[in-house]
């Protein structure tokens, strides 16, 4: 379970960002892949090389595995859980075959844009291969976008492959990526502002106050909710320039479909609860990789710049921030006298 969302600033800067909710844990890190780096394909006889440097959450599992990313090209990539509804087939002749939890490797490490995923994507044949971790076939949809702000989403379903056109800016789980769309006729009602007074007869009824124009905005976290919620929030929230404010926009959206642990149990007699592991947040304009885990309260910010970029070899970034943290608050203590306890340094902030 996930949730991702686009967002642009007044200035035109192009961000794709996501939650991660699951039960098992993933332990994904941000993780540099240089270009010319080889890719061995759970699909025996399968394999291929990055053409382009790229950076995302991934892990080593007898080989990178990542869910979400962007590269040195602008172009971004997630991964979301697409249970009942994903179907995969065989291997074929002719076509790049792949596991479905290797398609954000291949697509980070050789499209360039949108359009040219759409072209690409056509020679890739995504198999129904059991992941050795969770025994089972990933079933799996992907929202790609780049910096343009163009985006689609890619779904395998038994009525073959699909890349719908996504204006809306948000996806989320099953079902199918047009029902949602068909959904949000349901919530035309939604506005920022609050609803005027009716009357009932000659009787005049004022409404509650600010806030009643989102009377009826779901509130819990199955797919169809979180979609919802997610696509008013940020169809309506205040406009903003800038890396750093654009970021902040977007944690604040990202804060609406957050998932605590504890509160979505997925599993009654394991007490197995989904939760948000970590959220992604790829500038795509600037080229950077923000992640921030369940455990830490500031972003691990890495850039694809020139120093990163000239690598041969992969690099993985320690997600811990504790020392960023402890630094930050150092130099805010300076601005006040020793016997200052932090809670007044939070007062003083607010």
């Amino acid at each position: 379970m996930c949730t991702a969302i686009t967002f642009s600033t007044d200035d035109d800067l192009k961000f794709l960002a996501r939650t991660m909710d699951f039960s098992f844990e993933l332990n994904a890190k941000p993780v540099f892949i240089p270009k010319s780096f080889t890719f061995n394909s759970h699909i025996e006889g399968s394999s291929f090389k990055s053409t382009y440097g790229f950076i995302g959450a991934g892990r080593d599992v007898n080989g990178y595995i990542f869910a979400d990313g962007l590269n040195s090209q602008g172009f971004g990539i997630a991964t979301l859980y697409f249970e009942g509804n994903a179907h995969y087939g065989r291997r074929k002749k002719g076509f790049l075959n792949l596991a479905s939890e290797e398609l954000v490797s291949w697509a980070l490490g050789s499209v360039k844009s949108v359009s040219d995923f759409e072209e690409k994507i056509k020679q890739i044949n995504i198999v129904a291969k059991k992941n050795s971790i969770i025994e089972s076939v990933v079933p799996l949809h992907w929202i790609v976008s780049d910096n343009t702000g163009v985006t689609k989403c890619l779904e395998i379903t038994e009525s073959g492959v699909h890349l719908y056109d996504n204006q809306v800016g948000v996806m989320t789980n099953s079902p199918e990526f047009p029902w949602h769309l068909t959904n949000l006729s349901h919530y035309n009602n939604l506005q920022p502002t609050e609803y005027l007074p009716k009357k009932y007869g000659s009787f005049k009824r004022e409404p509650d106050g600010p806030g009643t124009g989102l009377s009826g905005l779901p509130g819990d976290y199955t797919a169809t909710s979180r979609f919802i919620r997610a696509a008013v929030l940020r169809e309506y929230i205040s406009n903003t320039t800038g890396e750093y404010q654009g970021v902040n926009e977007i944690q604040h959206l990202l804060n609406s479909v957050d998932i605590p642990k504890g509160v979505k149990i997925t599993n009654n007699k394991t007490n197995t609860a989904d939760y948000t592991q970590y959220r992604g947040i790829m500038d795509l304009s600037n080229k950077v990789y923000y992640m921030l885990s369940y455990d830490n309260v500031i972003p691990k910010r890495v850039s694809l710049d020139s120093d990163l970029l000239s690598k041969t070899e992969p690099v993985e970034f320690d997600i811990e921030n504790d020392e960023q943290i402890s630094k930050l608050f150092n130099q805010l203590s300076t601005k006040f006298n020793t016997n200052t306890n932090l809670s007044k340094v939070i007062s003083a902030l607010q």
